[in-house]
């Protein structure tokens, strides 16, 4: 079981995806709110406060790329903890977000012992 102060927050629009993610991660005992859009993440980022940010790189109203640049102007320059979950799997798009200084990238559809995993060694180390 994990820590439940740890809070994580899920950006994707795809409603089932965000619904699983979050069971998941509720299970474990991590506190999980979702966000169907890049500017809705942005709100709730600002109030939730979260420990790690799940991002998909396709969202409605801008790319998973411009969403990570966004969150980091909110903290002042200090980098949330961020795992790309997304079915774009090419190799030159997962260099490219990894070049972000992000901290993993999981291709969907997500194993879910390598999700907790994942978020073990961020969030517990």
């Amino acid at each position: 079981m994990s820590n439940p102060k740890k809070k994580i927050l899920v950006v994707d629009d795809l409603h089932y995806v965000a619904k699983y993610l979050s069971t998941v991660m509720s299970e474990a005992g991590y506190k999980v709110l979702t966000s169907s859009s890049g500017t809705e993440a942005l709100t709730r980022f600002e109030l939730f406060k979260p420990d790690l940010v799940t991002i998909d790189q396709k969202l409605p109203d801008m790319t998973g790329f411009e969403l990570v640049n966004r969150l980091r102007t909110l903290r002042n320059g200090k980098k949330p903890r961020i795992v790309f979950i997304s079915a774009v799997c090419d190799r030159e798009t997962i260099e490219s977000v990894l070049n972000l200084g992000i901290d993993n990238y999981l291709v969907k559809p997500v194993d879910k012992a390598k999700l907790l995993d994942t978020l073990k060694s961020l969030l517990e180390h």
